[in-house]
């Protein structure tokens, strides 16, 4: 055997050890493999994107079906219920369906692959974005910096958002039913009666649109959807609301039914022809600070067309 066959004898037996780790298209191979494996565990891992606000007509088995176990119990008996879950909303409510959800950030104690929102408003959205998409509110507050607006939505419900002080950033969003609200009782207008206000403090709390002055008295046309009158002493006498605004008036609102008024105010003290088909029905309600008495504007269909509160003397 030559020296030149010794040789390429000798390379041949080398490149027949090398071991596989060594070779090129090992790991080639490996990688496609780890490819295809991340393909795969990813296609099973696809996130869900879940509109909470559905579960307005839920029950809470039918909840749990959803959503699974919930992570806290805060409350299950015969009239209610209220659940947690790590994920970061809670819901309450009773056997026809969830009167509130919320959705909170400090409430997010495991992270979560799928995504949950209200009326398409998620935790960590642009404030500015979703107000832009949504349309002007019906309410908007800023305090310390923490901006704030609400939405009376179609189905009688308030979609309130909220952000951190200084931030764009969504942290808070509460979606319930405006009977059962915490909100509606700081949206109960008749506590301002017999109050006193200058304009500027009633510019400090609310948007002046209008304002039309007589006999020393004023009229302000608010931009949040009521009217109020305040007299030369800056008392503020009387209250209007003529249109679905999201106050209300010892819990009743503009498009809210006679028998419903009735029940909170009692039987009418007179009943008189309106303009335009309307009827009106008064009515002396004396539960709150001061006397006053209400006048109700019905129209064909039993609805509240308007509504007007004025202080009386006692």
């Amino acid at each position: 055997m030559s020296t030149t066959e010794v040789i390429q004898s000798d390379k041949i037996k080398k490149s027949k050890k090398k071991p596989l780790l060594k070779r090129w298209w090992f790991w080639i191979l490996a990688l496609i493999v780890v490819i295809i494996a991340v393909s795969i565990f990813s296609s099973g891992e696809e996130s869900t994107a879940y509109e909470l606000s559905k579960m307005q007509t839920m029950t809470m088995e039918e909840i749990i079906t959803k959503f699974g176990e919930p992570n806290e119990v805060i409350r299950d008996d015969s009239d209610g219920y209220a659940i947690a879950y790590n994920s970061g909303f809670m819901v309450s409510g009773d056997k026809r369906g969830a009167s509130e959800i919320t959705l909170q950030e400090d409430a997010v104690k495991e992270s979560s692959k799928d995504t949950y929102k209200i009326f398409d408003v998620t935790l960590g959205s642009s404030f500015a974005d979703n107000i832009a998409r949504l349309g002007k509110p019906n309410l908007t507050q800023e305090k310390d910096g923490k901006k704030s607006v609400m939405y009376l939505t179609e189905e009688d419900y308030l979609l309130v958002f909220s952000t951190r002080s200084d931030a764009d950033k969504i942290s808070t969003i509460q979606y319930s039913a405006y009977d059962s609200s915490m909100e509606s009782l700081s949206l109960d207008l008749s506590s301002l009666l017999g109050l006193s206000a200058t304009e500027d403090e009633l510019m400090s709390l609310y948007t002046i649109k209008d304002k039309s002055s007589s006999q020393g008295e004023t009229m302000y046309a608010l931009e949040e959807g009521f009217e109020l009158l305040v007299d030369e002493n800056n008392l503020m006498k009387q209250l209007i609301i003529s249109s679905n605004s999201v106050f209300n008036i010892h819990g009743i609102r503009t498009s809210d039914s006679l028998d419903k008024a009735n029940q909170v105010f009692g039987e009418p003290i007179s009943i008189s022809a309106g303009v335009l088909g309307t009827t009106q029905y008064s009515y002396n309600y004396n539960s709150g600070a001061i006397p006053t008495t209400v006048v109700l504007s019905i129209d064909s269909g039993t609805k509240i067309g308007y509504i007007q509160v004025n202080a009386t003397e006692e």
